[in-house]
């Protein structure tokens, strides 16, 4: 099945690596560091927050001095995501004694709060429940939804209290000799995994997309495969297995138009060959 050279150019000239699936345009997500300890980590979040495409940062009560969070030194752990840096809303509470209440506050302007947690392993802590990131879901909304994603200082992240504020907490399974990450690299793992849902992502290298097969496609080609299974006249309770399995495994393998262009090559070429030998076998019977 070979592409007209004007389409294929034209594919390959449309092609984005990446795009919001439509169902989750009305998400925003915002990401809400408290008590953040060290400006580094703030710009690198900055940078993580660029390359997944969310814009929202709020910063607070940080531990960290304002004027080193804002410093260029922090711009460059930013990098191409300062712009993020310096649009961030920095909340200082006014009650620096009991600042659960302004956060609090803040949460009552989100639609889903998202908690981050290290611990999380054992059943004795009900609030700190965690579910793996990839097994997250991603809500659709008819209207605009405010999703806000909490993470706690790094020494030792979300209190039970600031945990005790969110609708749903996350844990990113790591090795039980050391389970500690850096707050940067936690951010980016969540985002990455958040990034994958919301978006349809097609694979590409540079210039050269790798243009996925579609669906239209793909039928062509399971058609081939039944007449070559209703050819070879397998028991007919085999043949519904026979076919499945091959459908099962291309559908795993998320075939590419060019493979798929030489796999049907493959079964029209078979199918040739057993219509040229079926009215042979039928003449000796």
């Amino acid at each position: 099945m070979n592409l007209n050279k004007k389409r294929k150019f034209r594919e390959i000239q449309n092609f984005k690596e990446t795009q919001i699936n439509q169902i989750y345009q009305n998400l925003s997500f915002t990401i809400i560091l408290i008590e953040t300890e060290t400006a580094g980590n703030i710009g690198a979040i900055a940078r993580v927050m660029k390359n997944f495409d969310l814009k929202n940062l709020v910063i607070f009560n940080p531990i960290e001095k304002i004027d080193k969070i804002l410093s260029d030194e922090t711009c460059g752990f930013a990098m191409h995501g300062k712009d993020i840096l310096f649009k961030a809303k920095i909340i200082i509470p006014d009650n620096q004694d009991n600042p659960i209440n302004d956060l609090n506050n803040l949460l009552k302007n989100f639609d889903l709060v998202i908690g981050t947690t290290a611990k999380g392993k054992k059943y004795t802590n009900l609030r700190r429940l965690a579910i793996f990131p990839e097994d997250l879901s991603i809500p659709i909304s008819e209207k605009p939804l405010e999703i806000a994603i909490l993470f706690g200082k790094e020494s030792h992240g979300l209190t039970n209290d600031e945990i005790g504020l969110a609708d749903i907490i996350l844990r990113i399974p790591t090795s039980q000799e050391y389970s500690s990450l850096n707050l940067s690299h936690a951010c980016s793992i969540i985002l990455y995994e958040i990034f994958k849902k919301i978006n349809i992502l097609n694979v590409g290298r540079g210039k050269n997309p790798v243009l996925l097969a579609d669906k239209e496609d793909r039928v062509i080609l399971y058609d081939f495969i039944k007449e070559t299974i209703e050819v070879l006249k397998l028991r007919t309770y085999k043949e519904d297995y026979v076919y499945q399995a091959f459908k099962n495994a291309f559908e795993r393998a998320i075939l590419s138009k060019k493979e798929l262009s030489l796999i049907l090559g493959l079964f029209s070429k078979v199918n040739s060959i057993l219509n040229e030998i079926r009215p042979y076998e039928d003449s000796k019977i």
